[in-house]
């Protein structure tokens, strides 16, 4: 899989979910994550223009399914394993 430029949201209430985005989406303009999970209605940036590559292996997620959700919903909640 090609790399992908994507925009790293940290919830304000869960510090160890995250939401990620294609770069320059704005997270307000989403209702999705808020819908699944309250902890995504208040997030601050916590990485822009980050060059994600699903075949990589990025401690404690799941690339592939975070790069399967950005393509088909336009966002992937995940949350950060110890």
């Amino acid at each position: 899989m090609n790399l992908m430029s994507v925009d790293l949201y940290q919830s304000a209430t869960d510090p160890m979910k995250f939401l990620a985005l294609p770069a320059g989406i704005d997270p307000a303009e989403l209702m999705g994550p808020m819908t699944f999970d309250q902890d995504y209605a208040q997030v601050v940036k916590y990485r822009e223009g980050f060059e994600f590559d699903p075949s990589e292996s990025y401690a404690g997620v799941n690339a592939a399914k975070i790069a399967a959700d950005i393509l088909t919903v336009k966002w992937a909640m995940y949350r950060r394993e110890a």
